[in-house]
């Protein structure tokens, strides 16, 4: 039983040790962007991307929630 336990609980650790590597590499990734963004565009455009940046960030979000909406609920 204390096996069972034990295994579980490396399951655990280590999807906690992948879900903090793929943090640092988003974070990673998300500098490297903002950085080539700045060099080719500059501050000139800050506006014209923030709005770009919503308008994405709007489309992205209301297609995950009409996805998860057609897919029934787990029940515990």
């Amino acid at each position: 039983m204390w096996l069972c336990a034990y295994l579980v609980d490396m399951r655990l650790v280590r999807l906690v040790v992948c879900e903090f590597a793929v943090l640092v590499a988003s974070v990673l990734v998300f500098r490297s962007l903002w950085m080539l963004f700045d060099q080719y565009f500059g501050y000139d455009h800050l506006v014209v991307m923030l709005i770009v940046g919503l308008v994405v960030t709007g489309l992205g979000l209301g297609l995950l929630n009409k996805e998860l909406k057609g897919h029934p609920k787990k029940e515990s």
